[in-house]
């Protein structure tokens, strides 16, 4: 008995290392609603880049892969999604323009940069390094760092190596997720992010110490399959958050999804959906339908008191 409580003690104390992510602060409007955080997705071009930071969405998700940009012989970090491997857009110009944005904006922009690779990590770490200094604004770096739902094909990107890098950018938020097989031609329709996968993330962050702010990615299809599972690692791992995202034509069970992001807490939720899809959830009724319940209640019972008296 005392072993296990110790363990447990243990367990507790290393994973309440990680801090609070600062994302919601630097945006005050959303007042703590992570769902109110608005997205731009694959930022990975010039064009795209430009719209984005003229437009009044708050983070970038852009994707990094080892490439050439235009016709530059030397493969150097890109924006790009692979199989593409040339863009008109590197990590340094993506990095420099959006510094060059928030510090002339009144709507100022975070980023979240995507990793498909441990070489694209690794060459992109002296990059970022050297702008790191002046990063006041919201910087996640995401990566799958562990196999997934129904995915044992696809190699994760190295979970050890990924996180050494990450180590050294120690205000960053680390988005750290589980490779992943869902939709596609097959329409897979079924499937849930398992205990064991669970435990594997909880333990990897134990063991390496990680004491940055942490949020979960999780396919938006699979997320609402997986509700004791997503509660559990939320609550395990101190201050972190999940991060919704989905893939094109995927499955989603709309009410069981929207049920995950008031069970956990939209303090708790980032949702980085498709417009329509994220309006489907109708994140914004929850306090409407609580009140109602409430108000419902009490009637019930003042109705009741009044039978009896």
């Amino acid at each position: 008995m005392e072993l296990m409580f110790f363990s447990i003690l243990v367990n507790c104390v290393t994973l309440s290392l990680s801090v609070p992510d600062h994302t919601a602060a630097f945006f005050p409007n959303v007042k703590g609603n992570l769902t109110a955080i608005t997205w731009a997705h694959a930022v990975n071009s010039q064009a795209l880049l430009q719209t984005a930071l003229n437009g009044s969405v708050m983070m970038l998700e852009a994707d990094v892969i080892i490439g050439t940009l235009n016709n530059e012989p030397d493969p150097i970090p890109i924006m790009g999604h692979p199989p593409a491997n040339n863009s008109d857009l590197s990590l340094e110009m993506f990095l420099q323009a959006v510094q060059n944005n928030n510090m002339n904006s009144s709507a100022p922009k975070g980023i979240k940069l995507d990793f498909k690779s441990i070489e694209a990590v690794e060459k992109s770490s002296p990059i970022i390094g050297k702008m790191y200094p002046a990063i006041t604004f919201p910087l996640w770096l995401n990566a799958d760092i562990l196999p997934g739902p129904l995915n044992t094909v696809d190699p994760p990107v190295d979970a050890a190596r990924f996180l050494k890098v990450a180590e050294t950018f120690a205000n960053a938020t680390l988005s750290i997720g589980w490779k992943t097989l869902y939709g596609g031609p097959a329409n897979i329709t079924n499937a849930s992010y398992t205990d064991q996968q669970i435990e594997e993330m909880i333990n990897v962050i134990r063991f390496h110490n990680v004491t940055q702010p942490i949020t979960f990615p999780v396919r938006a299809g699979i997320a609402a399959q997986s509700l004791e599972q997503l509660d559990k690692i939320v609550k395990s791992v101190n201050d972190s958050t999940l991060t919704l995202w989905n893939g094109n034509g995927d499955y989603v069970d709309i009410p069981t999804l929207r049920e995950l992001i008031f069970r956990l807490g939209v303090n708790k939720v980032y949702v980085d959906l498709p417009d329509d899809l994220k309006m489907s959830l109708h994140l914004d009724q929850n306090g409407s339908v609580s009140n109602l319940a409430s108000i419902t209640v009490l009637a019930f019972i003042l109705s009741l008191l009044v039978t009896l008296m």
